[in-house]
């Protein structure tokens, strides 16, 4: 199940103290569903911030929780490290860089992805970023 308790649009939605309130309840609940995981998309912030919206969610979620938004390899070994989650998903990262573990794991930079062509229906942005030669 993905949610995205730490989600703010303008007016359309605002994670204040009462819709965060309502995620804790909701998040308690789900803990006898059986679920494989808990798709967690967090809010953009400091390292500190993430971590505590992430533990208010651990709190919670008893289950496997893998924690979404933004993250860097060293943000995300954060997150793992502070035992706030149990994955980190690197969306947007993997589109550029299809080589991403390998990238990691050598320490080699990674490709910025096209924002025009990311999930724009065409082949363009999916398939044509190269793996890291150097």
């Amino acid at each position: 199940m993905k949610m995205s308790p730490g989600r703010t649009s303008g007016t359309a939605f605002t994670a204040d103290k009462e819709t965060l309130a309502g995620y804790d309840q909701l998040l308690k609940k789900l803990n006898g569903s059986n679920l494989a995981y808990l798709h967690l998309m967090g809010a953009p912030g400091t390292i500190e911030e993430r971590i505590a919206l992430f533990s208010r969610h651990r709190a919670h979620h008893r289950g496997n929780i893998v924690a979404d938004l933004g993250f860097t390899q060293a943000l995300g070994n954060e997150i793992l490290g502070h035992g706030v989650g149990d994955a980190v998903s690197f969306g947007a990262p993997f589109l550029a860089n299809p080589d991403l573990v390998g990238r990691s794991a050598q320490g080699h930079p990674l490709a910025q992805a096209d924002r025009e062509t990311r999930y724009a229906g065409h082949a363009e942005g999916y398939t044509d970023y190269p793996a890291f030669s150097g």
